[in-house]
């Protein structure tokens, strides 16, 4: 496998398939068993990796932050003056430029903190520059900045390895593809001589169709609608005056950039943003949204766009993750029945399309497609009555996709209202019944899926409504 100066070289597969493993040998975190790697230069910051799992440190300062990708050139003791010239431009160059480079990494919302991780790279003044997953956390606008980036990198002779689920910027950005299946490169070449769906099939091993992705076939109807009734919410700074119904039997998705509001939606009605105005009531009673355990208690399950902070516990088996999330279901006592933990997990295992006989798993050693169901798995152990999922698919092959697709239309269908936020306009294709597109903060359309073109919805979410 060769990646050349000058190129955009996407490197393809599903979860698991070996992608991150050999970049990480590559980038010098692993030590290779055998083979060797031409054109790096050993001891030198030539080649950067940014990560699919955040590497920041929260607590500390996007300036310092920035630091630590440098000090290992440059020892214990750091002449801030002389850095700054770099570190601004850096932070520029991906699409940082505004924010304080002393404000804490914490205080930045989760698509800066992905796009502080490519200024980190930036700013090694690597030759070679690995983004493992760079657009999984955002929206149109800010992955059309990052594709900005790295144009210009690769004008200037940089090597740009990239990883992505995201076949769609494969075909408009890379010039070379290569694509891995369990371990082994299956097929390489430039990016003309490939069509998506050789493409899909390679990473697979067979054919797939979109309809796998489409309700599953024989589900009952819903004989008792149960729905979600959002009437006025607002959270200031963030949006106003929201509101619209989720109906059980279907999928509602939100649709919106980053700062829209379409996300802090989500994270309202999991009790995870402060609610000035406005009420949330199922079947008529009152949801108390103030606070996450209020909320899980009046029946809103949350599954987090950010699986390893907010999804699962890494250290801790399939069973345990899947069983926190309803003690008392698996308790007597306060003591935890290690026979009731594993057939509960054995159950939703099997309604999540993961495999039953791997509970005993550590989380941390699954591929991220596992480690999203088994998030969905927990929020499920709470039997809500109403599921809201933030980028349900983050990070996740197309494989995996379309089994969280059928899972989740499964649960719409056994009377769950299910409420999806979404940045990729794909997945609203193949997952959403009904579309609510966002544009500062407010509303501008609620209507069937079906009923809207891709340029409709980007118009809206872009402009607020036609171009």
């Amino acid at each position: 496998m060769k990646f050349y100066g000058g190129e955009v070289h996407a490197l393809l597969g599903e979860n698991g398939a070996g992608k991150s493993t050999l970049m990480k040998i590559i980038a010098g975190v692993y030590a290779p068993d055998e083979g060797e790697l031409v054109g790096s230069r050993d001891g030198e910051l030539d080649v950067a990796m940014v990560f699919q799992e955040l590497s920041v440190m929260p607590e500390m300062s996007v300036r310092e932050n920035m630091e630590l990708s440098r000090r290992a050139a440059r020892g214990l003791l750091v002449d801030h003056k002389a850095l700054e010239p770099g570190l601004v431009a850096a932070l520029g160059a991906a699409g940082l430029g505004g924010v304080d480079p002393d404000m804490p990494v914490e205080a930045l919302p989760l698509a800066q903190r992905q796009l502080l991780e490519i200024a980190r790279g930036l700013y090694a003044d690597a030759n070679v520059l690995i983004l493992d997953e760079p657009t999984a956390t955002l929206s149109d606008v800010e992955i059309e900045r990052v594709h900005e980036v790295v144009r210009k990198l690769v004008a200037q002779g940089h090597s740009i390895v990239y990883i992505t689920h995201r076949l769609g910027e494969v075909f408009t950005l890379a010039d070379r593809i290569t694509v891995m299946r369990s371990g082994k490169v299956v097929a390489t070449g430039p990016t003309a001589e490939f069509t998506m769906d050789e493409v899909v099939t390679m990473m697979l091993g067979h054919e797939h169709s979109a309809e796998s992705a489409q309700p599953i076939a024989g589900l009952p109807a819903v004989e008792e609608r149960r729905d979600l009734t959002v009437s006025g919410l607002t959270v200031p700074h963030h949006f106003g005056d929201v509101t619209f119904t989720a109906r059980a039997g279907e999928v509602l998705t939100l649709f919106g950039q980053i700062g829209s509001g379409a996300d802090q939606v989500i994270r309202a009605l999991a009790g995870l943003a402060n609610v000035s105005t406005g009420s949330v009531s199922i079947d008529g009673q009152r949801v108390r949204v103030g606070s996450r355990p209020a909320s899980q208690a009046d029946g809103i399950a949350y599954v987090s766009a950010d699986r390893t902070v907010e999804g699962v516990f890494l250290n801790y088996p399939v069973a345990g993750n899947i069983s926190s999330g309803a003690l008392r279901r698996t308790s007597r006592r306060g003591v935890i029945s290690g026979r009731r933990e594993r057939r509960l997990a054995r159950e939703l295992a099997t309604k999540v399309a993961f495999d039953p006989d791997r509970i005993a798993t550590p989380v941390g050693t699954l591929s991220g497609g596992n480690q999203q169901k088994i998030a969905i798995a927990r929020a499920l152990a709470t039997l809500p009555k109403v599921l809201v999922l933030n980028e349900p698919t983050r990070g996740v092959d197309i494989g995996a996709r379309a089994e969280i697709y059928k899972a989740v239309r499964a649960l719409a269908h056994e009377n769950v209202a299910v409420i999806v936020y979404s940045s990729d306009i794909v997945e609203l294709r193949e997952l959403g019944d009904r579309v609510i597109t966002m544009f500062r903060g407010r509303v501008v359309a609620d209507r069937p899926t079906g009923s809207i073109t891709d340029a409709q919805l980007l118009a809206e979410i872009l402009h607020g409504g036609a171009a």
